[in-house]
């Protein structure tokens, strides 16, 4: 296992497809389909990372990631925001912190790949 990496996106077969890529990096990977259950799955599993989509049924990416970056137990984890469109403010603002990043869907698995290299030491993760 290299980290232990919580995906949170509603729609089950994009979920499923970067759950099986980062399975074949030898990652460990949560699952949460929605904000209130990937800040519960975060707060009880302590994942090294966080890939979420920006908007999802319930509590959106973005109220989750300002919550587990507000919260001290969580608040050190990095977070990839993944979106189709591009421009929210709620975005833009989480972006002012240095472990957040953005990326466009459809995802790069290249781009985010090295995304994830980039961001696990920030979190203090180390192979």
């Amino acid at each position: 296992m290299l980290a232990r990496i919580l995906v949170a996106e509603d729609d089950d077969a994009l979920r499923a497809s970067l759950c099986d890529f980062l399975r074949s990096r030898r990652h460990e990977v949560l699952e949460a389909s929605d904000g209130a259950q990937a800040f519960a799955v975060a707060e009880k599993d302590m994942p090294h990372l966080i890939i979420t989509d920006v908007v999802m049924h319930g509590v959106y990416g973005t109220t989750a990631a300002k919550r587990l970056h507000d919260y001290w137990r969580t608040a050190k984890i990095p977070i990839i925001l993944i979106s189709g469109t591009i421009g929210s403010a709620s975005v833009t603002e989480l972006l002012k912190d240095p472990t957040v990043r953005f990326l466009k869907k459809p995802v790069n698995l290249a781009l985010l790949e090295r995304t994830i290299a980039d961001l696990l030491p920030q979190g203090g993760f180390t192979p």
